[in-house]
Formats: C-alpha cells, structure tokens, sequence
C-alpha cells in the first residue's frame, strides 16, 4: 500500500489543485497527541534541533521543514529504536503521505481515514484508489 490524503485523486501530487490545510492538519495532531508525537518533539528531532548548524547547508532546509510541524510520528518500536509510522505534510502540494514501516492493519486505516475525513479529505492508495470503508 503507498497510503496518502488529498482533497482529490491524483497520479503526480504535484498535480493536486485543491491543498489540505495545514492549519487543519495541525490542529488534527495536537488533539491526538495520545497517538502522535511531532518530530521536534521526539530525541532525534531535538538533536537535529541542537546540530541544525553541523547540517550542510543543502540539507538544511529540507530538515526545517520537517521541524516545523510538517511531520509526525506514531508508533514507537522500543526494540527498534524507532517510530514505525511516519506521517508528512508536504507544504508543496497540501498532500499527506504516509509510511507504515510495519504490516498495515486495519487499525491504521481506520486511524488514517478518521483524519482524511476530519479534514474533509480521501484517503488513497497510489493516490488514485479511494479508501471509505474499513
């Protein structure tokens, strides 16, 4: 599955005329913030915080904007050392992308349709197939 939401079906999401809210996905966040944690939040995103400096100046930019809420995280693997669900807002097309590092259940795509609809969105897979019912 390659999971997005977006206000309309696309094949490039640079294509996408109609852009999700980022107030919107904002907001969704931090009302769940029992499921979500933002990157900034986390360890890594402290230390990249704390090295922003020490980052080459053609990365540095792309980091920022992962830290300025744009990107959050669920599901932390203690094991693993990391959170297996990693979900973006991308400023550029209003679209959300979201990585499941993990076998997708169906949990996580009554989680991901909750916030497509809260944002009056779809939920999609290869940004063409319409998610509405789990």
């Amino acid at each position: 599955m390659e999971l997005s939401i977006a206000k309309e079906k696309y094949k490039y999401s640079n294509q996408v005329k109609e852009r999700v809210s980022y107030e919107r996905w904002v907001q969704y966040i931090d009302a769940n913030q029992s499921y979500y944690s933002w990157l900034e939040e986390t360890e890594v995103g402290k230390e990249r915080v704390s090295n922003i400096d020490k980052i080459p100046l053609a990365f540095r930019e792309g980091i920022l904007l992962q830290l300025n809420k744009s990107q959050a995280l669920a599901e932390f693997n203690l094991k693993k050392g990391y959170h297996e669900i990693v979900v973006d807002y991308h400023g550029d097309t209003g679209v959300i992308s979201i990585t499941i590092m993990k076998k997708v259940i169906k949990e996580h795509l009554k989680e991901f349709l909750n916030m497509a609809q809260s944002l009056d969105a779809y939920l999609l897979n290869h940004g063409d197939e319409v998610i509405d019912d789990v």
